[in-house]
């Protein structure tokens, strides 16, 4: 009862104190239950996933072409920035506003105070009123004020883009975050799944000391440990997920190899609990 209540009570503790030690990640792989495992692994997880909200949270800009190209085209037309050199703007809104469209093809509508039969049939819209503006595409619609970080005269395009994205900026947030989060999800589990698998394999010519599949994981879970760490690290100084993902995937293949310059895979006769 003593020896399991320890085990518990120690159990995040002996997680942190084997990251940095080849030889405690082997002896310690037979320590952690899978409830544990799943603990583990939404830790690592939620790791790499921490720079994302702080990113979004500060950015002041965002670049809509890769989600709303269309969007972005109408924004950068020359119609749209000719539209604004004419408009009158002044305390973040528009002045005189009457009807007017600026640019409009099969698909795609742009202009002031526009009418149900102006957006008829438009799977792209920019709608503009004095104090407000709807952004139609993809099948959504979004709605924004005026942010004037930029100027309209000579910079249509970044005034619409940046007002709409600090208007909508918590929406931008939550959405990357779980997009870029459930990418983040998929491939730790093809990494610690795919280590896991071969050092199991590894058993059946006796290679090793690994007895089964739990046991692999959990040192496939230790040895992600570093590259998780050093991954947010990167991931708040400079975020990129796809460097993030680089960085953790190519630090496990060297803890990888480090554990087994150190173990050979192989139970040393020490004490796990000493200093290796």
């Amino acid at each position: 009862m003593t020896a399991k209540k320890e085990g518990a009570t120690a159990f995040p503790v002996r997680f942190f104190g084997s990251l940095f030690s080849p030889r405690r990640m082997f002896a310690n792989r037979d320590k952690y239950n899978w409830l544990q495992i799943i603990v583990l692994f939404i830790f690592l997880t939620a790791v790499m996933v921490m720079p994302i909200p702080f990113y979004y949270n500060h950015q002041t800009n965002f670049n809509l072409k890769p989600f709303l190209p269309a969007i972005d085209r109408m924004a950068d037309s020359s119609a749209m920035q000719t539209a604004f050199k004419q408009a009158g703007f002044k305390d973040q809104q528009f002045t005189n506003v009457k009807h007017q469209v600026i640019l409009k093809n099969g698909n795609e509508v742009a202009g002031f105070n526009l009418t149900a039969a102006d957006m008829a049939g438009r799977k792209n819209v920019i709608n503009m009123h004095a104090k407000t503006f709807q952004v139609k595409s993809v099948g959504s619609e979004f709605n924004a004020k005026y942010v004037p970080t930029y100027d309209l005269k000579t910079n249509a395009h970044d005034f619409l883009v940046d007002s709409w994205y600090q208007s909508n900026k918590v929406m931008i947030g939550l959405f990357m975050l779980m997009t870029l989060g459930l990418i983040i999800v998929g491939v730790n589990l093809i990494l610690v799944n795919g280590a896991a698998f071969f050092l199991f394999l590894s058993r059946h010519n006796k290679i090793t000391h690994i007895r089964n599949y739990r046991e692999a994981v959990n040192l496939a879970l230790m040895m992600m440990g570093i590259g998780s760490l050093l991954a947010m690290v990167i991931g708040l100084i400079h975020f990129d997920v796809t460097i993030e993902l680089t960085v953790q995937s190519l630090s496990l293949a060297f803890v990888v190899l480090w554990v087994y310059l150190k173990t050979k895979f192989k139970d040393p006769e020490v004490d796990e609990t000493g200093v290796f």
